[in-house]
């Protein structure tokens, strides 16, 4: 991304290619959960519960494996210099690869039988064990982070330091899980710190703070016209993301107002992120700049969409506290979630990855066909799934919800619709697999 050469860079790489092959799998075993919800009966080896929990606790791992590779790869070009300890770079990368090897495999083995291996709360599964592990290895990076900043050679961007908040964030919103509530509601509560605010506050500030530097790097557009849109969206984060969070408190037993709240904050942040790739697209076109890689900018510009679309006006769509009260746990808040969180954090992580990955490996100018069509392929195979699950969820609604049809009776009539999304995986699984061999193969030095 610049001329600069800083020697841990170097280290990088395999976050990025970790991450993309942890994508992969996260969606196999989406895949066979979608092939479960068709067949009814069939178990394919594992029961679906454990599938849904390694699902989630994947995209977890992959997502914070491709943060951890960016910012790696981002600040020393921000700071003026290396990272203070290049070496806890490889060591932060197999602790939370093995921390995540041990999640998954407490999943399979251990699901009701310790609660130290698997703790068995919906998107908080792993036990206490393995948070206390995650918890370390993060704190160590946020140190690295914090003495590189602190012994950096020139002033620091707005952009780098959102970023560098967001990480310092990650931590602040995972402990609070590991509190121990005697009250259900307090456990509810406070689990939904993490569940919500990892994704609507400390997630989103990474993100806003990695778009403005891809952005300020690949574009002419002027820095300040992006720190402009960037210091809304922070505001936004702090303020919408937070008390956003009363969509999920209304249903675990806290007061009715949360509702009405929730509902009518959790949907603005992503605007002003949508705006600040606007006005860099739109200079693009005016001043007509070549850009070389067109890949990385197709995957920047369509977690721009998928944010505002897929968070904001998918999201806003269903948290209305009139429309909530009927949509609340169907099928429209599975497409919401195949719409935002893909639509933002997979192409952003990826976009990352076609900056970093090339680079590293030496190689300035080559060919993007692969990648192209694999995002093409990837959008094309998420769309498929998104419309499937809205239609269901609307059937689901009209049926169950507003009709009274039994549950089992609703779901019957939703099996070709889920036959429609399990075609929706196939054709995104390839769109990934296309990618992630993509990544590898221009991972390969000259």
């Amino acid at each position: 991304m610049n001329g600069e050469v800083y020697l841990s860079r170097a280290k990088t790489g395999k976050y990025f290619i970790a991450a993309v092959l942890l994508l992969v799998l996260q969606m196999i075993l989406g895949l066979l959960m979608s092939i479960q919800m068709v067949s009814r009966d069939t178990n394919l080896l594992f029961p679906f519960d454990i599938y849904k929990a390694l699902h989630l606790n994947l995209m977890i791992l992959w997502i914070l494996l491709g943060f951890i590779g960016g910012l790696y790869y981002l600040l020393p070009g921000e700071a003026g210099r290396d990272i203070k300890h290049p070496r806890l770079i490889d060591f932060q990368f197999w602790f939370l690869m093995l921390t995540g090897i041990g999640i998954i495999i407490s999943e399979f083995f251990f699901t009701g039988a310790n609660w130290w291996l698997v703790e068995g709360r919906e998107y908080v599964e792993a036990g206490r064990f393995w948070d206390i592990l995650l918890t370390i290895g993060l704190l160590t990076v946020v140190y690295n982070v914090g003495a590189t900043i602190l012994g950096r050679k020139k002033e620091m961007s707005s952009p780098m330091i959102v970023l560098a908040w967001g990480a310092v964030g990650s931590i602040l919103m995972y402990v609070p899980g590991e509190i121990w509530f005697n009250s259900l509601v307090a456990a509810e509560y406070f689990r939904w710190w993490v569940v919500h605010y990892w994704v609507e506050a400390t997630f989103e500030l990474i993100a806003a703070g990695v778009t403005a530097l891809v952005l300020i790097s690949m574009t002419d557009v002027r820095r300040e016209i992006i720190e402009k849109y960037l210091a809304i969206e922070v505001a936004l984060i702090l303020l919408t993301g937070i008390i956003g969070q009363g969509h999920h408190y209304f249903w675990i037993g806290t007061p009715g107002f949360w509702l009405f709240l929730g509902g009518l904050f959790s949907a603005l942040e992503p605007v002003p992120l949508f705006l600040m790739v606007w006005s860099a697209y739109k200079d693009l076109r005016e001043n007509k700049k070549p850009i070389p890689n067109k890949v990385a900018l197709y995957m920047i510009i369509g977690a721009a969409l998928g944010n505002v679309l897929g968070a904001g006006v998918w999201g806003f769509m269903h948290t209305l506290p009139q429309v909530n009260l009927f949509t609340h746990g169907t099928q429209i808040t599975a497409s919401h979630a195949h719409f935002a969180t893909p639509g933002t954090y997979l192409l952003l992580v990826l976009g990352i990855a076609y900056i970093a990955v090339p680079e590293l490996a030496g190689k300035f100018s080559f060919s993007q066909y692969r990648g192209r069509i694999g995002f093409w392929i990837l959008v094309l195979g998420f769309m498929n799934m998104i419309i499937a699950l809205v239609i269901a969820g609307i059937i689901q609604v009209y049926q169950q919800r507003m009709q009274g049809v039994s549950f089992m009776a609703v779901q019957n009539m939703l099996l070709p619709f889920y036959g429609w999304r399990t075609i929706g995986g196939v054709i995104a699984l390839a769109g990934g697999i296309i990618v992630a061999y993509d990544l590898i193969v221009l991972s390969g030095r000259k």
